[in-house]
C-alpha cells in the first residue's frame, strides 16, 4: 500500500476548523450539557479499560508501587492525584453494582 502525501493546506484548514470548532461548541452548551458530556465521556474510557479483566485494580497495584519507589516530590503528588481517582473510580463502580 503506498503512502500518500497530504496536502499541507488542507492539513493547516482542518487544523484551524478543528480548533475553533471545539470550543465553540462549548460555549453554546449550558453547564448542565458541558458537565453530562464530561460524565458520559469518562464513563466511555473507563468502561473501554474494563472489558474483559480488572484494569483498575492493576491499575491500583502498578500505582501503589511506582509511590514506594519514587523519590522526587512532585513525580508522588502526581500518583497520589491518580491514586486518588483510581479508588473513587471503584467506589464509583461498587455503588452502582
Amino acid at each position: 500500500m503506498a503512502l500518500t502525501k497530504k496536502n499541507p493546506a488542507a492539513v493547516t484548514l482542518g487544523r484551524r476548523g478543528g480548533k475553533i470548532g471545539g470550543p465553540a461548541r462549548a460555549a453554546k452548551l449550558t453547564p448542565e450539557q458541558r458537565s453530562e458530556s464530561a460524565r458520559k465521556a469518562v464513563q466511555a474510557r473507563w468502561a473501554r479499560g474494563n472489558q474483559g479483566s480488572d484494569t483498575s485494580r492493576k491499575a491500583l497495584h502498578l500505582c501503589l508501587d511506582r509511590i514506594k519507589k519514587t523519590k522526587d516530590e512532585n513525580e508522588l503528588r502526581r500518583l497520589t492525584e491518580e491514586l486518588q481517582r483510581i479508588v473513587f473510580h471503584r467506589q464509583y463502580q461498587n455503588a452502582e453494582n
